[in-house]
């Protein structure tokens, strides 16, 4: 019994994974950077992009990121959540950016439906999963990277990490530096902001099918 216990991968293992790259980083090991980089970047990537919404922009800022990460290690605590100090990085820096291009979607709130929790459950599966009959991911993809550029810079970012990356509640109070109460609140109604922009392109869709 105890052998099968072994052979059960468990979360644990990539948080040992980072640890000991983060250690060999530290000590200047350029070979552990490159490593933490590459189980890294498809996080990052994706995450400069659904905040930026520029894809010849993405790579240069993910860079600019990294270069920011690798300067910032020698003062990362061992110990703490390396996935949380590194996406808290990467949104701030994606702020700046913004900030510097003064772009600032608005969407008004409304009443909150779970519609679109359907469509971000259905996007993480058409993302991983070989399955799904590549138009319909396409399509799915597509509608949801549309309705997330509707909203603010801060409420996408906090979307994609909860229901896309599938970041728990915990992890989201290290990533934002605020309480459990605060990340629920804002989750709430960033919720409000996808729905009311996902129940307007509905009604705009069904009023072109009707002329």
């Amino acid at each position: 019994m105890g052998n099968v216990a072994l052979l059960q991968p468990t979360r644990s293992d990539p948080l040992r994974i980072d640890r000991e790259l983060i250690q060999r980083c530290q000590q200047g090991d350029q070979t552990a950077f490159e490593a933490l980089v590459k189980k890294h970047e498809r996080r990052v990537f994706g995450l400069v992009y659904q905040q930026v919404r520029q894809p010849n922009e993405v790579e240069d800022i993910a860079q600019e990121i990294f270069t920011k990460i690798y300067f910032s290690l020698p003062q990362f605590r061992v110990g703490a959540s390396f996935e949380a100090w590194m996406y808290r990085i990467t949104i701030n820096h994606c702020y700046d950016h913004l900030r510097k291009r003064k772009r600032e979607p608005q969407v008004r709130e409304t009443q909150l439906g779970d519609e679109e929790a359907a469509l971000f459950e259905q996007l993480g599966s058409v993302t991983q999963s070989p399955h799904w009959d590549i138009s319909k991911r396409l399509e799915l993809r597509q509608t949801a990277e549309k309705l997330l550029g509707l909203l603010p810079p801060r409420d996408r970012a906090l979307l994609v990490l909860k229901e896309i990356e599938d970041l728990s509640i915990e992890e989201l109070t290290q990533v934002f530096k605020s309480s459990t109460s605060a990340i629920k609140l804002r989750l709430f109604r960033a919720r409000n902001l996808l729905r009311a922009a996902y129940e307007k392109t509905r009604r705009k869709a069904k009023g072109s099918h009707q002329v």
